[in-house]
């Protein structure tokens, strides 16, 4: 699996809408994530394995992903462009999330969901967060666990 743009938004430390080109970076060969402790590495590789699969790695609740420096008029969600096979995809997935009411006053529980798209072919949709993560698997050949 080749990743080629990853959009961070209210996931983890990235309260704001983040973008990581990694196709720009591709034409180099290899690349290094780096920076200071605490700068978000980490989390970048969380929000492209709670892209795929909607789990974290480790133990941990996807309830733990939405940023702390957001207020309920910010979304949680990732988007993840990939390749793989030749085939290039968009898997876009947010977790459960306390957002501003639709209707009216207060708030409401954003309900988890994902689609994943083959690029270029729009009759290629599916959606729900079970359905999505059993595709990806049959793509990549791999499940969460093995990552």
């Amino acid at each position: 699996m080749k990743p080629l743009r990853l959009e961070i938004e209210g996931f983890g430390s990235f309260p704001g809408n983040e973008v990581i080109d990694f196709a720009a970076l591709a034409h180099r060969g290899l690349f290094v994530v780096t920076g200071p402790t605490g700068a978000g590495k980490s989390t970048i590789f969380d929000a492209m394995v709670y892209a795929l699969y909607g789990t974290l790695p480790g133990d941990r609740s996807v309830t733990e992903i939405r940023s702390q420096h957001v207020d309920h008029t910010t979304p949680t969600r990732v988007v993840l462009d990939f390749e793989m096979g030749g085939f290039a995809y968009r898997i876009t997935r947010n977790p459960p999330y306390e957002r501003v009411s639709k209707r009216g006053k207060g708030t409401a529980t954003q309900t988890a969901g994902a689609t994943l798209e083959a690029l270029g072919d729009e009759t290629s949709v599916t959606t729900g967060s079970i359905a999505c993560t059993e595709r990806i698997k049959e793509i990549i050949g791999l499940e969460a666990a093995q990552i």
